[in-house]
């Protein structure tokens, strides 16, 4: 018997069942053609939205990177109460005359005959003393300006090339949504006509067996002739239910790669016989192939030339950092909690001033950070020329299997139009009494047969050329 019903992956059926199941109250009508729904899949599609994400951060790098080189405003406040002042202490005679003075007034009172009346000198005592208020605040402002970072002008730099990986990150993307979209597409279109052409041979069968139990009443044909035809069309109605079910199974997997969500109401305006003969594949196999065009590549570079401005940012650590400063601030010391009385005093605080750094010594540490970039830019310049010779060989492998598939398509066009011959005379034969009913129905299974074999060629064919048109990047975006 024919295969005329294509099959869905177990983990979609699964997938698409339970969301068909959690989303019937939530459905939108769509009627789109394969352009449209890849367009609606290019703003709609998780992964371009993921994307879009992805690009919008960058974007904020850049100006977060800006932010970096232009002026810090900072207001600063801060409170302390001492539980206990610290207390500093002294030795006893640390405030003490000098020996020369102490000689001096010495000499002076036994000439003068007055006593000096001094205490007696310990070595020993030591003398304490408390500093500071109770409780203590500082209020002001400080701004900095970043004057020379070498590290800075090369992360801005590397900032900017970021946005351009990202927007060619999100090119590569729409091509794989576009591809993915197709596919899902051409799904669609296969379950619609493997649908079809179970109804059609429902439909067949029931007038074959109309025509056979005619004969019989008539005394051409057996009992058996037509109890095969019933269960021929038994197992023909069971092919069409799980056709039908195919279709909407094969339209859900094509609403989540929109990125629109499940509906029941999706109706696909494309035919596949318009797809078929569509044309720009016979361009697309003739074009020289161009990997510098493809987006997956023009990333790939530019992450090669972000592996170079890491090395240029590690040499640029060795360069003078220079930064200016100002602050103004105020400060006030009270034994009690009463900043806020404006009675008091407070002490103005202002400077301003330049940071200067540069690393003079590190020990090799800063030559071997770059050796280590070095070598980080090699890897990226290595990958690259694998991606380019992977991307060659992909376009390569599209361009022989859309061949191939081509050759296949024809062929089993050929032999659909050999099985129907075939089924013609044998149905004349049968109707002549020439040949058995078991003949006739082995004629029409293998018509049936080529005509699913002619059908999945053709959705081969069509998915064959849809990798082509990715391995080109050709997608009209």
């Amino acid at each position: 018997m024919s295969t005329f019903v294509f099959k869905l992956p177990g983990w979609a059926v699964v997938f698409f069942a339970l969301l068909t199941l959690t989303h019937a109250a939530a459905q939108t009508p769509y009627s789109v053609s394969l352009e449209e729904a890849q367009l609606i899949a290019l703003e709609n599609a998780f992964a371009m939205q993921y994307a879009a994400l992805d690009r919008s951060k960058a974007e904020r790098d850049v100006k977060e990177t800006l932010a970096r080189g232009l002026p810090q405003i900072n207001l600063v406040a801060d409170y302390s109460q001492y539980i206990d002042i610290p207390t500093q202490v002294a030795g006893g005679d640390v405030f003490g005359f000098p020996d020369y003075l102490t000689s001096f007034l010495g000499g002076v009172a036994q000439e003068t005959g007055v006593p000096l009346d001094a205490p007696p000198i310990d070595s020993n005592a030591i003398s304490e003393f408390q500093f500071g208020q109770a409780h203590t605040t500082n209020v002001g402002v400080q701004a900095s300006q970043l004057v020379f970072s070498g590290s800075y002008f090369v992360a801005l730099q590397a900032s900017q090339l970021f946005v351009d990986a990202r927007d060619r990150a999100v090119d590569r993307t729409a091509d794989e949504v576009m591809q993915q979209v197709a596919e899902a597409y051409h799904l669609v279109l296969g379950a619609e006509a493997g649908l079809n052409m179970a109804e059609e041979a429902v439909t067949l069968i029931v007038d074959s067996k109309a025509e056979v139990e005619a004969l019989q009443q008539a005394g051409f044909a057996d009992a058996l002739s037509v109890d095969r035809l019933e269960l021929a069309k038994t197992e023909l109605e069971a092919q069409a239910l799980k056709a039908r079910q195919q279709v909407g199974l094969a339209k859900g997997l094509l609403a989540f790669q929109m990125g629109i969500g499940l509906s029941n109401t999706l109706i696909v305006t494309d035919r596949m016989s318009d797809l078929l003969q569509n044309g720009e594949e016979l361009e697309w196999a003739s074009r020289p192939f161009e990997a510098d065009a493809l987006p997956s590549v023009q990333e790939q570079q530019v992450y090669l030339d972000l592996a170079g401005l890491n090395v240029k940012n590690q040499r640029a650590k060795g360069w003078p950092q220079i930064a200016a400063f100002y602050t103004n601030q105020a400060n006030a010391q009270r034994e009690a909690f009463n900043f806020f009385d404006s009675d008091e005093k407070w002490y103005p605080v202002q400077l301003w001033g330049v940071n200067f750094s540069m690393p003079l010594w590190t020990s090799f540490g800063g030559r071997q950070g770059v050796e280590k970039k070095k070598i980080e830019e090699e890897r990226a310049r290595i990958g690259l020329a694998q991606l380019t010779q992977a991307a060659e060989m992909d376009f390569s492998n599209a361009k022989a299997a859309f061949s191939n598939a081509t050759a296949v398509m024809n062929n089993a066009r050929r032999a659909e139009g050999i099985a129907k011959n075939i089924y013609a005379q044998t149905e004349t034969s049968f109707n002549e009494g020439v040949v058995s009913s078991f003949e006739w129905n082995e004629s029409r299974n293998g018509l049936l047969e080529a005509k699913g074999k002619r059908l999945g060629a053709e959705l081969d064919w069509l998915n064959a050329r849809v990798a082509l048109q990715a391995a080109l990047s050709a997608f009209d975006k």
